[in-house]
């Protein structure tokens, strides 16, 4: 599924990079325009109930491409990469560790791991520019709701190389590999320049990711275990970014 929303996040692009209406010369300064554009960023993530219980602070990288019409009524489609350090949940490894708190390699010696947040969210999204506070139509403040698949797991990052059970295909009886239909709300802030010189936006985003474990098996868990079920994933983050615009300025006018 997200490989199939990233194809129709490229498709768009595709069809706006070939299309010279898009391409035209365009003023920003005077009034609304039609306005495809990158958006590229951070986020500070804050997970919230079930996501709560298995992972901390998470950091995102945003990624968007969407198309703001004369109208004020924007389109896009986002991909969000999440990572990080900060994991709750180990139980998974519990029966692996000695009495010392390591695991024991190959070789009879305490090898070395670490345990990752890795994450993936995509989606598209609608929402409207309200050019407030803004020195022109094409900036002000933006309001998005969209929907997407939300999928996130815990990485074990075999530094070593030597611990069999944390390689290859033994290694997803301890991930928690999880997926879902999410829900985003969006409200924040953009600024675009009438030199083009300083474009960005801000604000904070909402998600509701409604998910359950999508492998079959793990190996603290029972096969009736009710972790299985369904999962209320929740996020709260805090965005910052760049813009790229993709329109080009009317050529400048001389007066003899």
């Amino acid at each position: 599924m997200i490989k199939k929303i990233i194809f129709v996040f490229l498709l768009i692009q595709l069809m706006f990079f070939s299309s010279k209406r898009v391409l035209g010369q365009e003023n920003i300064a005077d009034s609304s325009i039609l306005m495809p554009a990158i958006k590229l960023g951070y986020s500070a993530g804050f997970p919230q109930l079930d996501l709560k219980e298995r992972m901390g602070f998470t950091s995102i990288i945003n990624s968007r491409f969407e198309i703001k019409f004369r109208s004020q009524w924007i389109v896009g489609a986002h991909y969000n990469f999440m990572f990080g350090r900060s994991i709750k949940d180990s139980g998974m490894i519990k029966e692996l560790l000695t009495s010392s708190g390591g695991i024991i390699n190959s070789n009879g010696e305490f090898g070395t791991y670490e345990m990752l947040q890795r994450g993936h969210h995509a989606g598209v999204y609608i929402g409207r520019l309200f050019p407030y506070f803004s020195p022109n139509l094409n900036s002000g403040i933006v309001a998005t709701i969209g929907a997407g698949i939300f999928t996130h797991k815990i990485n074990f990052n075999n530094i070593s190389g030597d611990l069999v059970q944390l390689n290859g295909e033994y290694k997803k009886g301890y991930d928690r590999y999880t997926a879902g239909f999410s829900l985003t709300e969006f409200i924040g802030y953009q600024y675009l320049s009438n030199n083009r010189l300083l474009n960005f936006y801000g604000g904070i985003e909402l998600t509701q990711a409604f998910t359950k474990i999508r492998r079959g098996y793990q190996v603290d868990y029972s096969l009736d275990d009710p972790r299985f079920g369904e999962r209320k994933d929740f996020l709260i983050s805090i965005q910052i970014g760049w813009i790229l615009p993709l329109y080009r300025r009317p050529p400048k006018e001389f007066y003899y």
